[in-house]
């Protein structure tokens, strides 16, 4: 079955695969539909992705306040003893990326490898408050997810991406999604992240972990990656040549190389 029930709300989500369990967290205003170009690599590889909406995104419940990443981490919680999962990967971007650093510092047993990409380790700041706050207000405009996308989408996926017919695929899928979600829960979202902190916390992850960037992201500048990844003790940090923001879709098969070689290497037992 396709959906859970967590706190009363029904999130859904997509179980594709046998193997080991590989989470793949999304971003804001998207859906797991952003994992489309991983999903088949991963079950070709053996293993087992599992791709949630986040709440308030995509095929999952509405929501009437606001919601951080504490919230969307015990969300991914209920689905993994939904799911029954002992051990599991994390892979994170953006917004998601978020949620897997939360969820790898809080179960740093079960979490064999985590990868955040495109991400950040604080939002606390006046600088991304301000800037979700915009994201907000134009969610609560009439079909503010649509226009959000329009005004976004040349920055999250590079030029030679947008002008390529996956591109155009891509950007059709993402506006039908777009103009189906709920303008009110994105902004309860949007709001609700600007209080997450572990950018003390990053020398506690014991696992491996590798960070991703984008090289031409303007949101989550590739310096960022590279600092997260010198606080931690087990880390790899890789910039992609010519990626924008949703560095997985804009350049899907670089991404999904290093995705694989790097949950490939030394690999934990599998579940």
């Amino acid at each position: 079955m396709a959906f859970y029930t967590v706190q009363g709300r029904t999130n859904y989500f997509i179980d594709i695969g046998e193997g080991r369990p590989v989470l793949l967290l999304h971003g804001i205003s998207n859906s797991g539909r952003a994992w489309a170009p991983q999903v088949p690599e991963l079950e070709a590889a053996g293993y087992r992705a599992i791709v949630p909406d986040h709440a308030g995104h995509g095929a999952s419940g509405a929501l009437m306040a606001p919601f951080g990443v504490q919230d969307l981490a015990d969300d991914t919680e209920a689905l993994i003893a939904h799911l029954g999962l002992d051990e599991f990967d994390l892979v994170g971007l953006s917004l998601g990326g978020m949620v897997a650093l939360e969820l790898a510092l809080r179960h740093p047993q079960r979490v064999g490898r985590l990868i955040v990409a495109n991400s950040f380790d604080r939002t606390a700041t006046p600088q991304f408050k301000a800037m979700a706050e915009g994201w907000a207000r134009t969610f609560e405009q009439p079909h503010g997810p649509v226009l959000r996308l329009e005004q976004n989408w040349p920055s999250l996926v590079s030029s030679a991406f947008q002008e390529s017919a996956q591109g155009l695929r891509t950007w059709q899928v993402w506006h039908g999604i777009a103009a189906s979600a709920d303008g009110s829960s994105l902004a309860h979202v949007a709001r609700g992240i600007t209080d997450f902190d572990r950018a003390n916390s990053l020398g506690e992850l014991a696992m491996p972990v590798l960070f991703i960037a984008g090289e031409w992201d303007r949101m989550s500048a590739p310096g960022l990656s590279v600092a997260m990844a010198e606080r931690v003790p087990n880390d790899i940090c890789q910039v992609i040549a010519g990626a924008a923001h949703i560095s997985n879709v804009d350049s899907a098969d670089e991404f999904s190389r290093i995705m694989l070689q790097f949950l490939g290497s030394a690999r934990p037992r599998s579940v």
